[in-house]
């Protein structure tokens, strides 16, 4: 029977996930200025709905009422999520404040989240600046690690991460960790490249078939595309830990398998969107399949630490006094 904190925890994580899911629908529609100003839109605490209220300096036959909502929706979501990630606080205070794992990362979380509202702010008053935009889609990121954290963290309330466990889960940690960074940095690369594409696109929009922006982008291109072999590297040690060593646990090694699965979608995803004319289906794929990689290498790292080992898959090598027996 799931406690209330880890109902609410997962549910603010599974939530948070669909934000960022939204957040590729906006960039992928080009719905990032639907509404220029912020925290309002076109002054209104909500877009117009009619062309009557638009404002006066606009166009209004050729106002794009969908771009604006779907912006709208994005911060709507956004508020919603704030609200949980606040629950999820309320509940890490008053059920586990002795618990600095569960408590940490969820005022981190909270914090970061009110941190981020503002700089959502950022990003449209800098009119999708790259770099605003890349901070806001890693602190993202960031945030969701933390939930993840924190909320796996109440599933285990009581286990010290990797103690009494074999010296491989601690290396299989710490290579999660470092495809993990490596994967956010390939996540900034991404983010700028598709700032270039977009200056392409204002510049050169209507003179060069979308097919050839690409073409047109700088060493950002090239970098992003040879830095995933990196990550490739990573994941495929990641799997070796989890299927060829001596405790090939069934949770880790579907989670692994699930993970690299993401990755080769991932990969497929910018490879048709680099040689298919970058069609915004492949770019919400390729982005939401980023944020899941992610929690999916945080979940690695997690569950490493904590699932304990079967007594079955013991090493010569391993005496039964190394291995934790806590019920996962």
């Amino acid at each position: 029977m799931f406690t209330r904190f880890q109902k609410w925890a997962l549910a603010t994580t599974i939530a948070t996930y669909i934000l960022i899911m939204v957040g590729g629908m906006v960039r992928a529609s080009d719905a990032g200025l639907g509404c220029p100003d912020w925290p309002k839109c076109f002054g209104r605490y909500y877009p117009p709905l009619t062309e009557s209220q638009v404002p006066s300096n606009i166009d209004a036959s050729k106002f794009d009422f969908q771009l604006a909502w779907i912006e709208y929706t994005n911060r709507f979501v956004g508020v919603i999520i704030g609200f949980l990630i606040l629950g999820t606080l309320i509940l890490a205070i008053r059920n586990h404040r002795n618990n600095r794992r569960i408590l940490y990362p969820s005022i981190g979380a909270f914090v970061l989240v009110v941190f981020e509202g503002w700089l959502g702010g950022q990003v449209v008053a800098s009119e999708l600046e790259a770099w605003v935009l890349t901070a806001h889609l890693i602190l993202a990121l960031v945030i969701v690690s933390l939930l993840l954290y924190a909320t796996v963290t109440g599933f285990f309330p009581n286990s010290k991460p990797f103690t009494n466990l074999p010296v491989h889960r601690r290396r299989l940690g710490w290579l999660a960790i470092a495809v993990l960074l490596l994967t956010l940095v390939q996540v900034g690369l991404g983010t700028q490249l598709r700032g270039e594409l977009e200056d392409i696109e204002d510049q050169q929009g209507e003179l060069l078939a979308r097919s050839k922006w690409i073409e047109e982008t700088s060493w950002v291109d090239m970098v992003h595309r040879s830095y995933s072999w990196l990550i490739v590297a990573g994941m495929v040690g990641i799997v070796y830990y989890t299927h060829r060593k001596i405790d090939p646990s069934r949770w880790l090694r579907i989670l692994a398998k699930a993970t690299a699965g993401l990755l080769a979608v991932q990969i497929v995803a910018g490879v048709g969107m680099a040689y298919g004319g970058l069609p915004p289906a492949l770019q919400v794929v390729h982005l939401i399949t980023a944020s899941l990689f992610v929690g999916g290498l945080t979940l690695i790292y997690l569950l490493a630490g904590r699932v304990s080992v079967a007594s079955s898959h013991l090493s010569k090598e391993q005496p039964q006094s190394q291995i934790s027996h806590q019920p996962a």
